[in-house]
């Protein structure tokens, strides 16, 4: 078993050895000296560097601003884990914060991507924050634990058809990027499952309709999470983007091809958005049919019961008279023909109600009673 103190929490690349080392303490970074590194790797061209720390304490961010000139503000945003996502310029860098996906479904930590799509309806996602500082030459993350974007965005790295294109700038990008992405699996889970219920509502059984219910509602939620998720990143891209292609742009934002890149992402963020915006109208239809079908059943159920009782009421109207007058000859009275001998009284009293049911049954059926 490892201890908390022992599992890798600190990653630190560099361009020029096209390593990641990983470790799991300061003490360890202070003995390779990669303070040094990240505070010489700003005067030094060609070297792009990349440190990553998950679960930031607040003592890690103090150290981070005592090794490069990270404004107080930022430092109180990552400490207090600010949910706003924004982008805030600074001299010597700026700050993109953004919220990205996190769970443990299928006990695995690559948040923002599980194993099946459906692994979506078996835990829901919480939202953390995800703080990108770029310099000049490279960029410090602060991500949560449970996030699998550094990893895919390192092995984009290692994969680039051109080594010059490594940036500060292009690994902002490519997290942007990946974040992004990371909501394909959870729209393809509402998609299937949006599509199912639109499917199922109109030839599932009376009795079904309300399990549907909660289903539909489960979904419902899981959908405005993700446009919540969604929203505000396509407020800080289009501002992002903006200030990138202003004539008086701080020298700190990127331009030229990286503009382009940042145009694809935020393009595929206006097809999620409208994805996500039909598929909420179609489990909000499926919903109102869910509904609808469910009052439809009541009230159907409601006029069978009044049909019933009014045939109750009808055959009581009929059977209490003939109750009362068997009472009260049942009482210490004289009864009609109990000096005479033989049967005749017996069958006479008895086809008199026979005839007087037969006849109270004519009438409620010709007034439709019965």
């Amino acid at each position: 078993m490892h201890s908390e103190n022992d599992i890798p929490r600190l990653s630190y690349f560099s361009s020029q050895s096209q390593k990641v080392v990983s470790t799991a303490n300061w003490e360890e970074i202070f003995s390779s000296k990669f303070i040094d590194r990240l505070q010489e790797s700003k005067r030094t061209e060609g070297d792009v560097w990349w440190l990553d720390i998950r679960d930031a304490t607040e003592q890690d961010v103090d150290i981070v601003s005592q090794a490069l000139p990270i404004h107080p503000l930022t430092a109180e945003d990552i400490v207090t884990r600010e949910p706003r996502e924004k982008v805030e310029v600074f001299p010597k860098y700026y700050l993109i914060s953004f919220q990205t996906l996190v769970t443990f479904a299928d006990g695995n930590e690559d948040g923002g991507r599980p194993r099946s799509a459906a692994s979506i309806f078996s835990a829901t996602p919480s939202s953390a924050g995800c703080y990108i500082l770029v310099f000049k030459n490279g960029a410090v993350t602060f991500s949560p634990n449970g996030c699998g974007h550094i990893n895919r965005v390192r092995d984009r790295i290692h994969r680039l058809p051109d080594p010059a294109i490594l940036s500060s700038d292009w690994i902002c990008y490519a997290l942007i990027d990946d974040i992004v992405d990371s909501f394909e699996p959870y729209m393809q889970a509402v998609e299937r499952e949006s599509e199912a219920i639109e499917d199922q509502v109109f030839i599932i059984r009376v009795d079904d309709v309300k399990s549907l219910i909660p289903r539909v509602d489960n979904l419902r939620k899981k959908v405005t999470h993700l446009i919540r998720c969604l929203s505000g990143k396509v407020d800080v891209l289009n501002g992002f983007v903006k200030r990138c292609q202003a004539k008086d742009k701080q020298p700190i934002f990127p331009d030229g091809d990286l503009l382009m890149y940042l145009g694809d992402v935020q393009d595929h963020l206006v097809t999620t958005m409208s994805s996500l915006a039909h598929f909420d109208e179609i489990v909000g239809r499926s919903q109102s049919n869910c509904l609808a079908q469910l009052s439809a059943n009541n009230l159907r159920l409601s006029l069978t019961i009044n049909e019933v009782l009014s045939k109750v009421t009808v055959l009581a109207t009929i059977f209490v008279p003939l109750h009362i007058v068997t009472g009260l000859f049942g009482m210490n009275v004289e009864v009609p023909g109990q000096d005479v001998h033989g049967l005749g009284w017996f069958f006479g009293i008895v086809g008199f109600f026979i005839a007087f049911i037969v006849l109270s049954c004519y009438v409620a059926t010709r007034y439709k009673l019965l």
